[in-house]
């Protein structure tokens, strides 16, 4: 398979995804006037679907080209391919959606209950659908423990405990990053999902947060590009390079430090339990408490500090 029919999609997909983009924002603007809005959504979405198109060729011929290396190799795709597959995905799914998506990012307006749902577990689909087409399902990572393992109990209760932790640890770094950025006189934005679980219906909120996130970001950072990375580079560059993939797309600069640092922390509980279950009880203990918090607050049953 050549190479360039895979790049030439994602440069073509690229440009008409951003100047789609950028004619919306002109025209939001009042800098320019667009006859049909609606033909710049669809254009954006051509050029998304062209951009995934691109990536998963892209993919499938680093799987043809790394297939005859030996079992004890990560044979799939480059990580930063999956990485960039998952937002492809996220992307075109999201399309349709942009009149939710902005409402979600100003937190103002109504959001529609399917725009929600798509808005919440986009990203997470992308993940389970390129950990399981790319790399489970051609066995680009053979001899992986099973999930959910021998001791499950033992799992369970290791992710709460560390969960709980790692709660209070991420707490206390967040403040220190938003003191710091009021020091320099930087207002800290609103996350978005703090945003979404005060506008979504809150049993979406639990389902897509508490449950659905944490299975998903385990099994593509630790199940996924953890053990990719542990394989190809040692265990330094997994920790590091699987922990800042998992900050960076979360797309909250703010709370990027706490990210990086709870996605060390999800590494570590990985590799000592050798079960993805713990990190996936961890991370869900984690996301938790969060959206409790601020369901309680939502409901003025607690008020949290700001």
């Amino acid at each position: 398979m050549p190479r360039w029919p895979g790049i030439v999609l994602v440069v073509a997909g690229g440009l008409l995804f951003v100047g789609a983009l950028g004619v919306g924002a002109l025209a939001a603007e009042g800098s320019l006037r667009v006859a049909d809005p609606a033909t710049v959504a669809w254009l954006a979405l051509v050029g998304g679907v062209a951009i995934l198109a691109g990536l998963v060729y892209i993919a499938i011929r680093q799987l043809r080209v790394r297939r005859h290396l030996p079992p004890e190799r990560y044979r799939g795709p480059a990580v930063f391919v999956l990485v960039l597959l998952v937002l492809a995905v996220a992307l075109v799914l999201t399309a349709p959606f942009g009149a939710d998506a902005t409402a979600l990012v100003l937190g103002e307006g109504e959001l529609t209950v399917l725009g929600s749902i798509v808005l919440l577990v986009s990203a997470q689909v992308g993940m389970l659908l390129v950990s399981w087409l790319l790399v489970f399902r051609p066995g680009a990572l053979s001899g992986l423990p099973s999930l959910p393992g021998a001791n499950v109990g033992g799992a369970v209760l290791s992710g709460v405990g560390w969960g709980v932790l790692a709660t209070i640890g991420a707490g206390l770094v967040g403040s220190g990053v938003v003191y710091v950025l009021e020091q320099l006189g930087i207002e800290a934005a609103p996350q978005t999902a703090e945003q979404a679980i005060a506008m979504v219906e809150p049993w979406l909120a639990v389902l897509a947060i508490v449950v659905l996130a944490p299975i998903a970001e385990e099994v593509f950072f630790r199940g996924v590009v953890f053990n990719a990375l542990l394989r190809e580079g040692g265990r330094r560059w997994a920790y590091l390079g699987s922990s800042a993939l998992f900050a960076v797309i979360h797309l909250e600069p703010v709370v990027m430090l706490p990210l990086f640092l709870l996605g060390l922390a999800l590494s570590w509980v990985y590799q000592r339990t050798r079960n993805l279950l713990a990190p996936i009880v961890m991370h869900a203990t984690v996301n938790g408490i969060g959206v409790a918090l601020v369901l309680l607050d939502r409901f003025d049953i607690l008020r949290l500090p700001t």
